[in-house]
């Protein structure tokens, strides 16, 4: 645990994530924080939907008498928040309870808990998140389709510029302010790229830590909504916001290297050396089944269109965007696997922790992956799972993931995501209304 800076922000936000990824968390002034008597929180905030529900089941069990927890800040992932007037700062807390023990359900704490086998076995994963996005017009309550955001003069996008070294210039104000505030905020971002989609853009960061990578982009989804509207935008991390364009992905590359700093991932005569294949073979084998975590709304399934540049199956090459895992071309020892499959809305922390957790088991198990794929996979079989209830059902009957992660987040988060579906279930969508509205 990272000492408390000798500088800090006069006011400051406590911040932790809900399993959506939302933050949740509370602002104080930095001069009552008092170690011996951490602030408290409402535990019933890692049993909240992303409608502001509160589901029955699974806080009956844990947290009957909706109480208090802890938030010890991790002062590691201290910064300013400089969009914000006056003295502000932010930090990610560790969530506690009542005897100093790490709530269960907490993602963050589960992702912890990942890290922890790893090092217990002599290993020490080292991950690069990709973040993509698009720009929209700000949304109104009762609206039912979203928008593109118009750039610099009104000008909006139409499709057709991916990569484009000039399209991001319409929106330029925006980008300099996420590229000054993220400095400010000691976020470093180190690149923007324009994607295939209108107004859709990237954001890289280097390869690091993963607790560290997963509270930047963390903070990084804040600070980008943050600075959106600032400039009269909405930034949108949906998974799939518009119709008939690509939706928005995080891909994760990741890596293994031992006590000694050496990545066992290394390419030998540029192939995947066996921990690499076991790693592969395992997000094979085990994603299907974890597939809520890192698909964890109704709108995630809509991303995986075939040729809208997001996968289809999970098939691996080396190289190969049309595959859902890829090994890029890199130096030998830059060895690593990108998992191009979750969406945008995913909760940093479980997209690494799942990520982690299903390669443990392949490694665990030594399983081997399938051939490297040498052509366009959306030519194969699409395999991932449909739709969330089916992903659900699968991740809450899975030991091998609840004993890795822990029973209790395996069944809170099922809990939460179950009360989101059954309350999308009781709304028309506009595909019903246009379709089946009118015909019988």
């Amino acid at each position: 645990m990272a000492d408390r800076p000798d500088e800090l922000a006069s006011t400051l936000d406590l911040l932790l994530a809900d399993l959506n990824g939302a933050p949740r968390g509370k602002t104080v002034q930095t001069g009552t924080l008092n170690d011996a008597d951490p602030p408290h929180f409402v535990a019933a905030a890692f049993f909240q939907t992303i409608t502001g529900d509160y589901v029955g089941d699974s806080m009956e069990r844990y947290d009957p008498k909706d109480e208090d927890l802890m938030l010890r800040p991790d002062w590691s992932s201290y910064g300013a928040c400089p969009w914000k007037p006056g003295s502000h700062g932010q930090v990610v807390c560790d969530s506690l309870d009542k005897s100093g023990t790490a709530i269960p359900y907490d993602s963050r704490n589960v992702l912890k808990r990942m890290i922890a086998i790893y090092a217990d076995a002599g290993l020490h994963p080292v991950v690069a998140p990709e973040l993509e996005f698009y720009l929209l017009a700000p949304v109104q309550q009762d609206a039912s389709t979203l928008a593109l955001a118009p750039g610099l003069h009104g000008r909006a996008e139409f499709g057709g510029e991916a990569f484009s070294a000039d399209a991001l210039d319409k929106y330029a104000p925006f980008l300099d302010d996420v590229k000054a505030q993220s400095e400010a905020a000691s976020l470093p971002v180190s690149a923007f790229v324009h994607e295939v989609g209108p107004s859709q853009v990237e954001l890289n960061l280097a390869h690091g830590d993963p607790l560290q990578r997963a509270d930047q982009l963390f903070l990084l989804k804040r600070l980008v909504k943050a600075c959106a509207m600032r400039h009269g935008y909405l930034a949108s991390f949906m998974a799939k916001p518009l119709d008939l364009v690509p939706g928005s992905g995080a891909h994760l590359h990741c890596s293994v290297a031992n006590d000694d700093g050496v990545n066992i991932f290394a390419l030998q005569d540029g192939k995947a050396p066996a921990a690499l294949r076991h790693f592969i073979g395992g997000l094979q084998t085990w994603l299907p089944e974890a597939f809520a975590l890192i698909a964890p709304n109704v709108n995630s399934f809509k991303r995986f269109v075939p040729d809208l540049s997001a996968p289809i199956n999970l098939e691996w090459g080396y190289d190969n965007r049309t595959a859902g895992l890829r090994v890029p071309y890199s130096p030998p020892a830059g060895g690593r696997v990108e998992n191009r499959v979750a969406g945008a809305d995913v909760n940093p922390y479980l997209l690494t922790a799942t990520t982690l957790a299903c390669g443990w088991l392949g490694m665990q198990d030594q399983v081997e992956p399938t051939k490297p794929h040498e052509g366009d996979a959306y030519e194969a079989p699409a395999t991932l799972p449909d739709d969330l209830s089916q992903a659900l059902r699968t991740l809450g009957a899975n030991r091998r993931l609840a004993d890795l992660l822990s029973e209790a987040f395996i069944e809170v988060y099922v809990d939460v995501k179950r009360s989101e579906l059954r309350d999308f279930q009781k709304w028309m969508t506009p595909w019903e209304v246009r379709y089946l509205g009118s015909q019988l």
